[in-house]
């Protein structure tokens, strides 16, 4: 049967629905393929707004790059989805409001291996619980 659409996370990525955070920093980290996160999964692991000096973009995701090492590469050699956690200071609040948490809470990650692109070049899919 032919191939009549596929939506792949190559064009999500240049959709903006998946984020390619450093690939320096990825690759520094041991990551030889892309490693995407979704909008949640920036937002909640990565992202940090609240300013201050003490947190960086960069150092929460090497630190989610470093977290998720074992259930990607497990997620590479088994096919299917891993989840994880890594802890982070939260910027908002369960409510949405400004968080001035100034301790690690945690934060579940799923991890999956899938194709980047139609030529099937793989990629690692950081994503929150639930998300596609």
């Amino acid at each position: 049967m032919p191939l009549i659409y596929a939506y792949t996370a190559e064009d999500a990525e240049r959709d903006g629905e998946l984020l390619h955070l450093s690939p320096a920093t990825a690759l520094e980290a041991g990551y030889g393929i892309r490693v995407l996160l979704t909008k949640g999964a920036y937002r909640e692991a990565v992202e940090w707004t609240r300013g201050g000096g003490w947190q960086s973009e960069d150092a929460r995701f090497w630190d989610v790059l470093s977290v998720i090492r074992a259930a990607a590469k497990a997620a590479l050699a088994n096919e299917r989805a891993y989840e994880t956690k890594v802890y982070r200071v939260p910027n908002y609040t369960r409510s949405g409001a400004v968080s001035r948490a100034e301790s690690a809470t945690p934060q579940h990650l799923v991890v999956r291996a899938e194709g980047y692109n139609l030529t099937g070049e793989p990629c690692i899919i950081v994503a929150l619980p639930g998300e596609n």
